[in-house]
């Protein structure tokens, strides 16, 4: 990464790899890496990792466009 600030461990991002591809996914911190989410596999499956070295940008994902999960909105 270009100027090496990295988001806070656990953080909810959507970050670029080298290949100019955007991923959302949890930065992990004990790791050095960007774990991209895929799907409901389960927490037994980690997604795609990502080294820190090989992620070309990163931003927060905003937590307002997210609903909470904990309200459960009934159709």
């Amino acid at each position: 990464m270009k100027d090496r600030k990295l988001p806070e461990d656990q953080s909810q991002v959507l970050f670029t790899d080298m290949n100019g591809v955007p991923r959302e996914g949890t930065y992990k911190k004990a790791s050095k890496a960007f774990v991209e989410a895929i799907g409901d596999e389960g927490p037994e499956d980690t997604g795609n990792i990502y080294p820190e070295e090989d992620i070309v940008s990163w931003e927060y994902l905003d937590k307002r466009d997210r609903p909470n999960p904990d309200i459960m909105v009934i159709l």
